[in-house]
């Protein structure tokens, strides 16, 4: 029986809770706490980060920034606060941009295939680490994850707020850099697999740096502005198949990495083509996680996913596919308001493991719960029940470390909508969004 819920879904069918707080009020908690402009005669905010393979400033933790205060900024409405978020959407960009060309010197990915940002001078995907005075590369190579996340933020901003009344003076630079990072992005982190039929990440063999809602929005976003944007008026429209079959492939990994029984990934998983499917198989790590562990990596998977359920209701059927059996397993683990310590491992899956204290550790459970806002088969009013008990556990938690603290902030705007209101002012698949199609749940 699918849950009614109360205060009740979204207008296309997602669930929300009240409990978990404010997005605005975690935004600047966030910045408060993780940010700073330490560039002297500069705007540029920096999102400092620490433990880990971090320290210091990369790319993840500022695609996080940008990720949160663009998405804010294209959810709210008219608030006192809107310029203050506006500014700190771009200060944030500032900074990625900044990061961006300090990756101009070599070592970039982007070498083979041309840089696109900034008429041509920057690659638009930059090393993943700095020095926290962010004024000099420490560590090469580009970090997808950090990517998508950033890439996100800024076409949230852009799509809401282009042709409003309050449409700030840094948009046309914004929108631009945009439109070049997802060429870029296809362009140079992507690959075409050895038969042709399959497009995936370079560094795909982490299920959680796979994006299909940010392929979308790309795929949409260069179609739709090409002519303002692209070197020519179709050039968005020759992208849309090769998003298209990035899209397709993401859920392939994402499937074959997945345990039926417990929605669960690992953190690593080798691919390998198996005719028209991909299998996969552990057996590596890297980032110092584990492979064969629900951990710190995989755990963001499922956010990832939720995020094209939330942009895109009516493309929404492989998402929720992928979304419900991470939502029923959640509802066997919370007992009044109390959640296990442990979740269920398959041995006849991917997943050995699990990270240890998961319900206590947010860069664990915000993600995983984010779960819960994709309709499930769950008895009554469970689902909501699941919902507003992650919330209260949310909503308790203070931001005193850059990964727990990014993503205890990141899930509270998933977990009241907000995320979702985003992507309604951005009029993102708005043209099925007054009635998506029904969501076909995993029986």
């Amino acid at each position: 029986m699918r849950p009614v819920p109360s205060p009740g879904p979204g207008p296309w069918g997602a669930f929300r809770t009240s409990e978990v707080g404010s997005s605005k009020d975690r935004l600047f908690e966030f910045v408060e706490v993780l940010t700073n402009q330490p560039v002297s005669g500069s705007k540029a905010r920096a999102v400092q980060s620490s433990g880990g393979a971090a320290g210091g400033i990369v790319s993840e933790s500022q695609g996080y920034g940008l990720l949160l205060a663009g998405t804010l900024l294209a959810a709210m409405g008219f608030d006192s606060d809107f310029d203050r978020v506006s500014e700190l959407t771009y200060e944030l960009f500032l900074g990625w941009r900044r990061m961006c060309e300090l990756s101009a010197a070599g070592g970039s990915c982007q070498d083979d295939e041309g840089f696109q940002c900034g008429g041509g001078q920057y690659p638009c995907l930059p090393h993943w680490k700095f020095g926290e005075d962010l004024t000099q590369v420490v560590g090469k190579g580009a970090a997808p994850d950090g990517d998508v996340d950033a890439l996100m933020g800024m076409l949230l901003a852009v799509l809401a707020l282009e042709g409003t009344s309050r449409e700030p003076a840094w948009l046309g630079e914004v929108g631009q850099w945009a439109y070049d990072t997802c060429k870029q992005f296809y362009l140079s982190s992507t690959v075409a697999s050895p038969s042709g039929q399959h497009q995936i990440v370079k560094l795909g063999q982490n299920p959680s740096y796979h994006a299909p809602g940010v392929y979308r929005l790309c795929r949409d976003y260069m179609a739709s502005h090409d002519e303002k944007y692209g070197g020519s008026s179709m050039e968005g429209d020759r992208f849309t198949t090769n998003w298209e079959t990035l899209i397709a492939t993401s859920y392939k990994m994402l499937a074959a990495t997945q345990c039926p029984s417990t929605g669960l990934v690992p953190n690593w998983a080798q691919i390998f083509e198996d005719g028209r499917r991909l299998r996969a198989q552990t057996g590596f790590s890297g980032s110092g996680t584990p492979g064969a562990e629900f951990g710190a990596e995989a755990s963001r998977t499922i956010w990832r996913v939720v995020v094209d359920f939330l942009l895109y209701p009516s493309e929404a059927g492989p998402a929720a596919d992928f979304l419900s059996p991470v939502a029923k397993h959640l509802g066997k683990k919370e007992s009044s308001g109390r959640w296990a310590s442990s979740l269920d491992v398959d041995g006849a899956c991917l997943v050995e493991t699990i990270h240890p204290g998961w319900q206590v550790n947010m860069f664990m459970a915000a993600p995983t719960f984010a779960s819960l806002v994709c309709p499930a088969e769950l008895e009554g009013g469970r689902q909501q029940e699941l919902l507003d008990s992650a919330g209260r556990l949310l909503a308790s938690k203070r931001i005193r470390d850059y990964y727990s603290g990014s993503w205890v902030a990141i899930s509270t705007m998933t977990l009241n909508g907000d995320l979702a209101k985003a992507a309604a002012k951005a009029k993102i698949g708005s043209a099925a969004r007054s009635a998506a199609a029904p969501v076909k749940l995993i029986s």
